[in-house]
């Protein structure tokens, strides 16, 4: 079923959408990579299908200003795991995608097909992946996996912003509760990468903002900051955004904070630490853009996963998620300097699919629905981002970089 705009909505889009934020001062923060003041840097991603997607199907997007993929760092020499999904083998040659469920992943096929994006990496440490890994990574055993990724970084030639340990304060990421132990594996990390000389490198501290993780640990809150690598260690801050920024799931007796006090707190950090942030991975979960339906994510928040559709139109589904996210993005510009979109139908990857065991996250495609392509078109198109295109190196490397 296809919906038409109607003149107030596109007149609200033009306009721009109320604030839920509080604008703050325009100087931003210095730092590595950085796009110009007043410019938020857009990122689309999240594996090789999705992003070819968008920039072949929504032919009114503009190039994408960073290109998001992921790499298991334990299995970056081995053959066995598609050498963690970077896409070459120890020796620097081509080798097969990576496909742990979620679509297919290679870091120099994202570098080929997208010349003129930043690459954008999420670089799993967890000790989900190799038990006791973190605490290897600190001692050393590792540092091979280091050389390996330098090498790769150097060869790219592109900015790239490197996600280490993501969503560091997310239960489901085993292993990074040991703040101590997580804090010396992300140095180790960096001073690798930086003695080994790669120098177009950002390196990106990422919470996970999520008030799931709030109500997984039945209300117990955590403090960010017991993970902090420290200053010289992190050029960006980040967070994840999934859910609208007032609801409250089902476990509200916890009094669990929402996702947009759980940003905001981010954010606060961000401004004491002088860095920018990037929302690193933002998608409308629960909703299907091609069927223009909400469902249920899980039980712990709204119920069954999946269960619960409810039909919506475009307008409706552009006011409950999209507004909001961009709205917040517009009041604090002034530290929100990058903006990580997946544009992925979920729902035909192996991963996220029925069941649900991972949730349910539905079709987040732009493209899926031509009034929300439209929508999308209208407020990237404003000057207020900033797209790929042949100078977008030179444009990120002229920043304020205090190193």
């Amino acid at each position: 079923m296809k919906y038409r705009h109607t003149a107030a909505w596109v007149c609200a889009l033009a306009l721009g959408s109320s604030s839920i934020g509080i604008a703050a001062p325009s100087t931003r923060p210095d730092a590595r990579f950085l796009p110009p003041d007043g410019q938020t840097l857009l990122i689309i991603g999240q594996e090789l299908q999705s992003v070819a997607d968008y920039v072949t199907d929504c032919q009114s997007c503009a190039t994408p200003g960073g290109v998001t993929t992921y790499l298991g760092f334990y299995d970056l020499l081995s053959a066995k795991d598609g050498f963690g999904g970077l896409g070459e083998d120890a020796a620097g040659n081509p080798a097969a995608d990576a496909d742990w469920g979620a679509g297919k992943t290679s870091a120099a096929k994202m570098l080929t097909q997208h010349p003129d994006s930043a690459l954008v990496i999420g670089l799993d440490m967890s000790n989900g992946r190799r038990s006791g890994g973190l605490a290897e990574i600190a001692r050393g055993v590792h540092d091979d996996k280091i050389a390996r990724l330098a090498a790769f970084f150097v060869a790219a030639k592109r900015p790239v912003y490197l996600r280490i340990g993501y969503e560091f304060d997310g239960t489901w990421n085993l292993g990074y509760d040991d703040r101590k132990t997580y804090i010396t594996a992300f140095r180790r990390i960096v001073d690798g990468l930086r003695t080994r000389g790669a120098n177009n490198v950002a390196f990106v501290w990422q919470a996970s903002a999520s008030p799931l993780d709030d109500i997984i640990e039945q209300g117990r809150r955590e403090d960010i900051r017991d993970w902090f690598p420290g200053a010289s260690y992190v050029d960006w801050v980040a967070l994840s955004w999934f859910l609208k920024p007032h609801a409250k799931g089902r476990a509200n007796s916890l009094k669990t904070p929402g996702q947009l006090q759980l940003a905001r707190e981010v954010i606060d950090f961000a401004r004491a630490e002088r860095k920018p942030v990037m929302i690193a991975e933002s998608t409308p979960q629960g909703y299907d853009l091609g069927k223009l339906t909400h469902a249920n994510i899980s039980p712990l928040w709204d119920g069954p996963a999946g269960g619960n559709v409810v039909q919506l139109s475009a307008e409706q589904i552009w006011h409950e998620w999209y507004e909001p996210v961009l709205s917040f993005i517009d009041a604090n510009r002034d530290v929100i300097a990058a903006f990580a979109y997946i544009n992925a139908n979920w729902d035909v990857q192996p991963m996220w699919a029925k069941p649900y065991s991972s949730g349910y996250w539905g079709d987040t495609r732009i493209q899926a629905n031509p009034s929300i392509e439209k929508a999308w078109v209208t407020e990237t198109r404003k000057p207020a981002w900033l797209h790929g295109g042949p100078r977008l190196y030179e444009i990120l490397t002229s920043s304020r970089d205090p190193r």
